[in-house]
């Protein structure tokens, strides 16, 4: 897939309306005025009261509203939505009429808007409700549904969530291509060796090029992929706007360019209003403390710059060999050194994470007292219930108890599950044995 230009500053692109060829806008997973996760460090960055804060919470209608701006001045002929226009049973009604205005901008541009409902929608009492411009196909939930442009020279195929989750391969059912047309495909879906995502709707790939259709628009995955060129290609579009931590890097939509007989041709739009990234830094180079942020400063500085005029949010690991180890395994001490200078780069830390180790030659903790460490650590992992048992604590490792402790405060998540606490102590564990390395225990 090429990351280039915007097809709009082609000089090379195809008119419209040119005979047995289309330029179609893809876009999925809009999920409009759903909150970005992860932004409760915004207090701690001094960001909370900023401007930052209130882009950030904006951040899922303003990419929408990209998305119509970018089409009201290319006027592609039609607009797919592979569904997930909202995120479940809202109640604030606003959202909708949001939507609707906006539909209603590209009805009066004659831009056509073909949208079938996903997962997300099927549980929206705001789906249920609208009334929709007549630009606007919605197809059927019961069965798949045909929508033919004779104008545009195009059939567009496709059938929605009647229900939250939907089991059933949905792609045996799409009829065959309709002759003479471009065909297009629209499933919100999950495809089969695609990990990651609620097994909805699921097909093979084979399922999909198999159709006889130039181009299937896909939904459901929030990551941008091109899973198949050729006589039929097949793209998941991801989401329009990064909503946490894992969904990483540019988001967007898809222009499409379709010409009988030839190759497709995709472009990537950038929709997004701000950006999550992983920055990860290896402070193996560092001679003291105030180097090792430098670096850090240099690395969230370029994800800032890389992310053009968007705020960021970022997740910052700590890599590396170096004596420091010890005194960079502090999470608290570390923030208070990381966060303001990344606030200074608009850019909002979610979490700092310090795998930094002590070279060989610098641990401190004799190798036997090493070993019995990670023994207790080991059969803690192997139960984790047990951190719940006071007694076990007691007879096990104080130190261990206290840092679980303190990451058990520091998270928002189910202690009653067994999985999380592995992790959790998992994480504990690395920085225990960084502060014994140091010699800090």
């Amino acid at each position: 897939m090429a990351d280039g230009p915007d097809l709009h500053r082609d000089p090379a692109r195809a008119p419209a309306g040119a005979k047995g060829r289309i330029r179609v806008v893809h876009a999925a997973d809009l999920h409009l005025d759903s909150p970005l996760r992860g932004l409760g460090r915004l207090s701690e960055d001094g960001l909370a009261d900023s401007g930052l804060a209130d882009r950030l919470r904006r951040a899922p209608r303003e990419a929408f509203d990209n998305l119509v701006d970018h089409c009201l001045s290319t006027l592609p002929p039609l607009l797919v939505l592979a569904g997930d226009l909202y995120d479940g049973d809202w109640t604030d009604y606003s959202t909708g009429v949001h939507f609707t205005d906006r539909m209603r901008d590209l009805h009066d541009a004659g831009v056509q808007v073909v949208a079938v409902r996903g997962n997300h929608d099927a549980a929206s009492a705001i789906t249920r409700s609208l009334t929709l411009p007549p630009n606007v196909t919605v197809l059927p939930v019961d069965a798949p549904g045909t929508r033919v442009f004779d104008d545009l020279g195009l059939a567009v195929h496709g059938q929605g969530f009647a229900t939250q989750s939907v089991g059933s391969n949905l792609a045996l059912d799409y009829p065959p291509p309709v002759p003479g047309l471009i065909n297009i495909g629209v499933l919100h879906t999950s495809v089969q060796g695609y990990a990651g995502h609620d097994p909805y709707a699921p097909c093979s790939l084979e399922d999909l090029t198999g159709s006889g259709y130039e181009y299937y628009a896909l939904g459901h995955v929030h990551s941008r992929r091109i899973l198949a060129t050729g006589a039929t290609t097949v793209a998941f579009s991801g989401n329009l706007q990064g909503r946490h931590v894992r969904e990483t890097g540019p988001k967007g939509a898809l222009e499409v360019l379709l010409t009988q007989g030839e190759p497709v041709r995709i472009d990537f739009l950038p929709m997004d209003v701000a950006r999550w990234e992983s920055i990860e830094v290896d402070l193996g180079t560092a001679d003291d403390e105030c180097g090792a942020y430098d670096l850090v400063d240099a690395a969230i500085g370029r994800a800032r710059q890389e992310a053009g005029d968007r705020p960021v949010v970022a997740r910052v690991r700590l890599t590396g060999t170096s004596p420091l180890a010890g005194r960079l395994a502090d999470a608290e001490s570390v923030g208070h050194e990381i966060r303001p200078r990344a606030a200074r780069h608009e850019v909002a830390v979610e979490k700092i994470r310090s795998d930094v180790v002590t070279p060989a030659d610098r641990r401190r903790m004799p190798a036997g007292q090493r070993a019995a460490l990670g023994e207790i650590i080991e059969r803690t992992l192997a139960a984790p219930r047990s951190l719940r048992d006071e007694k076990t604590f007691a007879t096990d490792l104080q130190a261990l108890r206290s840092e679980f402790q303190q990451y058990a405060r520091d998270t928002d998540t189910d202690l009653a599950s067994d999985e999380c606490l592995a992790a959790l102590v998992r994480e504990a564990c690395e920085i225990l044995l960084a502060r014994a390395d140091g010699g800090e225990l």
